[in-house]
């Protein structure tokens, strides 16, 4: 209720509320069919197939976390897992008698029931293929992109798909494997704990999964057949001359001091294309878009505490670029060995 209500929360957040609220009330079907007969008897069948839509929500979630898009009418497709359960057993919806003859039984026969389990347990594995390859790409698109993104972003969100998998890991093992039932009480444990957790850093801090420029560097990509080829199109010397210019270009006008600095926005300035200026970033100078205005920002700030500058540690990361502590502290380590503070106590 706290994620749907809150006004300071975003889109994204909503929809984990969401899937909170789903998940929650699949743990009362237990207890529903535990107290048999029961008032809620009828919800029975409602609640035995609603896990077949945790894939979908837990894929739109990562999507509108990352780039802060809305849902499109066409992601409604993503019901269709849950649709087909409803309309496989419909029967099972219409009778509470039948929804608890159906959860008690010990297996099924029945064409229609083995297509659901089908269905119920394909689209978890369906899902997580789509997650991976989804924040796979969008974390190679920042790092070529994005001057500058916090990179707990994709911490956060590799860790919830790490348990995602887990938790169907281990549902799958249980039920097809016949295993103990403690296997299926430690997914649903884990299911708690990954919603709950990623649910209440979200609250705390609504922004954290978002990045900002990702949406717009994406729709400004051309299409793949527009794309050269891997080994590029520019001979050595003119890679040699663009590399000098950008570096002029970014030293003498401090570009490197907008954190929103992207690819597309620095090669209008230069005066080449996108591919022309990661091409000679990537192969001629060794490096994607995001480490070569990161050693800028590493620069300066090196500089200053040289001089003996008495500003803050991050008042210093902000004024040469970087939007983020952690970012700064992560990238300042890997590129000089130590961190901020002991660079300024040696």
């Amino acid at each position: 209720m706290l994620l749907i209500s809150d006004k300071r929360v975003n889109y994204a957040s909503k929809l984990l509320g969401l899937q909170c609220l789903f998940i929650a009330t699949t743990f009362v079907l237990p207890l529903i069919v535990a107290d048999d007969p029961s008032n809620f008897s009828w919800l029975v069948g409602f609640l035995v197939f609603l896990p077949a839509s945790y894939g979908a929500l837990i894929y739109l979630y990562c999507r509108t976390a990352i780039t802060g898009s809305p849902l499109k009418s066409t992601d409604f497709l993503h019901a269709l897992p849950l649709l087909i359960c409803y309309s496989l057993n419909y029967d099972i919806l219409l009778s509470p008698e039948k929804a608890l003859s159906f959860v008690q039984m010990p297996e099924t026969t029945l064409i229609r029931h083995s297509i659901t389990k089908i269905v119920f347990y394909g689209q978890a594995l369906f899902y997580s293929v789509l997650l991976l390859r989804m924040l796979s790409r969008y974390q190679a698109q920042a790092k070529q992109t994005l001057s500058s993104y916090n990179p707990d972003i994709f911490r956060w969100l590799w860790s919830l798909v790490a348990f995602t998998v887990s938790i169907w890991t281990l549902k799958v093992a249980f039920y097809f494997l016949n295993l103990s039932s403690a296997v299926n009480t430690l997914a649903d444990l884990l299911l708690v704990l990954m919603v709950y957790f990623i649910a209440i850093i979200q609250w705390r801090n609504p922004s954290l999964f978002h990045i900002k420029q990702l949406t717009e560097q994406l729709e400004q990509q051309e299409p793949p057949q527009a794309q050269e080829p891997s080994r590029g199109l520019l001979d050595l010397e003119m890679r040699s001359n663009i590399l000098q210019l950008v570096q002029e270009q970014v030293k003498k006008e401090a570009l490197y001091r907008n954190s929103e600095l992207t690819l597309s926005t620095l090669a209008e300035k230069v005066g080449v294309s996108v591919h022309q200026l990661s091409e000679t970033l990537n192969q001629y100078g060794g490096k994607n878009f995001n480490q070569f205005i990161n050693e800028y920002r590493v620069a300066e700030v090196c500089q200053r505490l040289d001089q003996k500058s008495e500003q803050k540690l991050i008042d210093l990361a902000m004024d040469a670029g970087f939007s983020s502590k952690s970012s700064f502290n992560a990238i300042f380590k890997k590129v000089t060995g130590r961190t901020p503070s002991q660079y300024r106590c040696q």
